[in-house]
């Protein structure tokens, strides 16, 4: 019989699952989201009830029904897409969980079982749903080796969920590709407008045409603008150019912070974030190949005419 999770035992998985990663390295992102996770009141409710709520939309997205191992691991890479973004400033582990999550999510049965991070997903799975373990109300003030009672047992449980064994292993480094063209700031963020146009004009998605009207000025009031600018100095070193891949890849990290894959988000803006992501990390010579590049590439020569 094919093992169903409801939706508290997948949120309780998947805060062992991070759990057992932070205390295999400390890692101090994941610490921070921990805090959050795993802190309840004593009426059993999550003190951070925004993180309630996104789980809820999280899970419901994939299925409204009880959740099959795998689907709840891809609602837990709706999680971390919106909690552990994949882009340098988070920290190692953390980027590198988030992203082999979202490449387990893409793999077939056969080649997820041979995955270490899918492997300990498993298991945090079935601790949780063994009738020993008792994982409501797990507290972040337990000692090590202390447990709450368990309201259908007599006793305690003795052992937490293990530490992860095998830490994710490390994303990959971006591909870089040859010389290519230069933009300027005012260039670039133009760039990133048009480019976001032409999505809205194929999909008259609402999230794409609320930004536009709110965000296509350059502007010191902009705030959108305002990090687009400080974000092109630190990429190009204070420089006034800007090679229109890097540029490219701002507009990815963009995309990872503020319209990441997940259910508070449009299908449209959805896609449109997947598919950055996936361009971002092939080969170059693969790259200029994919629907993004080169709607990216039109938008840049549209504003350098």
């Amino acid at each position: 019989m094919t093992k169903r999770l409801s939706e508290q035992e997948s949120y309780f998985s998947m805060s062992e699952f991070l759990d057992s990663y932070y205390w295999a390295s400390k890692d101090d992102d994941l610490g921070s989201l921990l805090g959050s996770v795993t802190l309840w009141s004593d009426d059993g409710e999550l003190f951070d009830q925004a993180i309630a709520e996104d789980w809820h939309a999280f899970f419901s997205d994939v299925s409204n029904e009880n959740h099959t191992v795998f689907e709840s691991f891809q609602a837990v890479k709706q999680f971390v897409n919106e909690y552990l973004p994949d882009i340098a400033a988070t920290t190692p582990v953390s980027g590198s969980l988030t992203y082999n999550i979202r490449i387990i999510c893409e793999m077939t049965e056969s080649q997820r079982n041979q995955e270490p991070v899918w492997q300990n997903w498993v298991a945090a799975v079935n601790w949780i749903t063994n009738p020993n373990v008792v994982p409501v109300n797990e507290s972040p003030f337990l000692k090590t080796g202390q447990s709450l009672p368990n309201p259908k047992e007599k006793g305690f449980r003795q052992n937490q969920f293990p530490i992860a064994k095998v830490l994710p292993a490390p994303r990959p480094e971006i591909p870089m590709g040859p010389s290519l063209e230069k933009v300027d700031l005012t260039q670039s963020y133009y760039a990133f407008v048009k480019f976001l146009q032409h999505y809205y004009q194929v999909s008259d998605d609402s999230e794409l045409g609320n930004f536009l009207q709110q965000n296509r000025a350059i502007s010191e009031n902009n705030e959108e603008y305002r990090y687009w600018k400080g974000k092109f100095l630190r990429c190009s070193g204070n420089k006034k150019l800007l090679d229109i891949l890097k540029a490219f890849l701002m507009v990815r990290d963009y995309f990872e912070i503020e319209f990441p894959d997940n259910a508070l988000h449009t299908h449209p803006v959805r896609k449109l974030s997947c598919n950055l992501w996936k361009a971002a990390y092939l080969p170059h010579s693969q790259r200029v190949q994919t629907e993004v590049w080169q709607n990216w590439l039109t938008a840049v020569h549209q504003v350098m005419e």
